[in-house]
């Protein structure tokens, strides 16, 4: 049954309200019945798809709410493309809205595209503010088109906080692909088996974005260049820059990072294992772009800055267990095997990642400034422990370079930790 409710928030500005639609009916794809009268509900019964909440939300002005069932795969259906109204295909985005599942990692819905041969989601130009929230995207589709799983039009702010995308396609940005003008942040998210054909087997970014404590593996790019599976480039619109933060970036059937004459800013973050390089910089004929690495680990994958003009910044308690031109002739990297374990799972199957051996270099061993904004190390690693531990157990806590911070009280031990 659906529920419609109307509430109150208080924001900057004033107070707006808000429509809340509760999706109930996930195994058919149907469309809102009178979009614009407040009411979620099919023609054939009084239940709410998600192709109707969003017909709805688009149809209302001001920030609205889409709230999606525990446990439960929502099956995309009505083929059709050409049209921008969420009425087929792809489910259109023109206003304000949040997309969310408010229960645990386990219970967390599914939107499967696999029925329409189309990406999930457009959020079109000057929709606003959206966010998406505690679900999963798989089987996206943009065949000669972008954005897998979610593509994102100019003139949009858009947060995407624990999603999984999986097995989503595209020519360009398999699972994201990003225009210029807009703003993304990604938070505690993951990545896994997207690929693209020419551009980002993951993401495909022109305008300014950050990742922050997400995991980004086992993606394909098809290209028959650099494979990378983050691309960062210029628009003819505005400005591109990647912030890369407490994640990982491994066993990707390419590169892990390509930009081209755009900034790029990795902190704390581990990058491993990658086919081809882990990050690489290139220039154009009239921009030099600025490339911050910190704090990171560079595991079994090369990082090339180029031929051409870099401003790098990057002696900042790195290490590389390859030779860089990146980190040549500099006193806080290292250029050795960093001594990772193996691939751990946190406790809620979400994110994969290194742990630091616990006789590494990597340990105690990051930049010595208190965590903080600046040269120091974030506050928490990726999986939000706090930084910094005392893990060589020394008597003096100091941050790990990479994503994880080995913690000071652990009593596990593994056989390659015990090697070394």
């Amino acid at each position: 049954m659906k529920k419609l409710v109307f509430i109150f928030f208080v924001l900057t500005n004033g107070v707006s309200f808000a429509a809340i639609f509760q999706v109930d009916l996930t195994v058919q794809d149907h469309v809102d019945a009178n979009p614009g009268d407040g009411i979620c509900k099919i023609s054939s019964g009084n239940f709410c798809t998600l192709r109707a909440a969003i017909m709805e939300a688009n149809a209302l002005a001001g920030s609205d709410i889409i709230t999606l069932p525990s446990d439960e795969t929502i099956r995309l259906t009505l083929v059709g493309s050409g049209e921008n109204s969420a009425a087929t295909g792809d489910l259109d985005i023109t206003d304000t809205v949040r997309i969310l599942f408010s229960g645990s990692t386990e219970n967390f819905p599914t939107i499967d595209a696999s029925g329409i041969n189309d990406r999930v989601f457009h959020v079109l130009s000057g929709s606003g503010f959206v966010r998406f929230v505690n679900f999963k995207i798989i089987n996206g589709s943009a065949d000669f088109s972008n954005g897998g799983a979610i593509n994102i039009s100019i003139n949009n702010q858009v947060e995407v906080e624990r999603v999984w995308f999986e097995d989503n396609t595209a020519d360009s940005g398999g699972a994201i692909y990003i225009s210029a003008l807009s703003e993304l942040d990604i938070v505690d998210s993951v990545f896994k088996g997207n690929a693209a054909v020419s551009r980002g087997g993951a993401l495909t970014i022109f305008s300014d974005t950050q990742i922050d404590k997400s995991t980004i593996y086992e993606n394909l790019n098809l290209n028959n260049q650099r494979k990378e599976i983050i691309y960062v480039g210029l628009d003819d619109f505005g400005t591109s820059s990647l912030y890369l933060r407490n994640s990982t970036i491994f066993d990707n059937e390419g590169s892990g990072i390509y930009s081209l004459a755009t900034d790029v800013t990795v902190k704390n973050s581990t990058i491993a294992h990658n086919a081809n390089f882990g990050l690489t910089m290139n220039p154009s004929t009239t921009i030099t772009p600025d490339l911050r690495i910190q704090n990171s680990i560079f595991d079994q994958n090369g990082v090339d800055c180029g031929t051409g003009a870099i401003n790098e910044i990057t002696d900042h308690y790195n290490i590389s267990s390859q030779g860089t031109n990146c980190f040549s002739a500099q006193t806080t990297n290292l250029i050795e095997d960093p001594k990772l374990s193996s691939i751990k799972v946190d406790a809620n199957n979400w994110h994969r990642y290194y742990r630091p051996g616990f006789f590494g270099p990597v340990v105690d061993s990051a930049h010595p400034v208190t965590p903080g904004p600046g040269l120091g190390c974030d506050a928490e690693d990726q999986r939000g422990v706090q930084r910094a531990q005392d893990g060589d157990h020394d008597g003096n806590a100091r941050c790990d370079r990479g994503a994880i911070e080995l913690l000071e009280d652990i009593i596990y031990y593994d056989d390659f930790d015990i090697a070394y």
